[in-house]
């Protein structure tokens, strides 16, 4: 039934200042901007790389802190350069292992306090199998088996 997560909607304070730190710290690029019948943006879908995208509106008033969101999180090819260029933007980054599920990872903040993970798959993640679309019949495969596989 589903295919994929299509995109996930956040409110911005400013948005032109979100748009500014996705697309110029992260490389998304605008896909759509929504205009009101004055012409004026008052959101856009930010494409994010491989069919990902996040959506933002302006918000007037801000939600209420945290509330369900968590975080929103993206996988990079490496996990190290990935932090060695945002602590070139002036970042601080620290890159450790998830404490169960052994991903590695790393957390920023957007200009409006979202958090934002980044994560690479090796073979110590809990998720590796279900990430590379080369294993073959992942339901019936364990993960001793999928570690065994080369990468591609």
């Amino acid at each position: 039934m589903l295919k994929r997560l299509a995109h996930v909607s956040l409110g911005s304070a400013d948005l032109p200042r979100t748009i500014a730190f996705y697309r110029d710290t992260l490389g998304c690029r605008i896909a759509h901007e929504f205009r009101n019948d004055a012409g004026e943006v008052y959101g856009v879908f930010l494409f994010c790389n491989g069919g990902s995208f996040i959506e933002f509106f302006k918000d007037r008033e801000p939600k209420e802190k945290g509330g369900r969101f968590r975080h929103l999180c993206f996988e990079v090819d490496s996990i190290e350069e990935t932090a060695q260029a945002l602590r070139a933007k002036g970042f601080e980054v620290t890159v450790r292992r998830g404490r169960t599920d052994h991903i590695l990872q790393f957390v920023i903040e957007d200009p409006d306090g979202n958090s934002i993970e980044f994560q690479e798959h090796d073979r110590q993640s809990a998720l590796y199998p279900y990430v590379y679309p080369y294993v073959p019949n992942l339901f019936n495969l364990s993960r001793r088996a999928a570690e065994d596989l080369d990468p591609p």
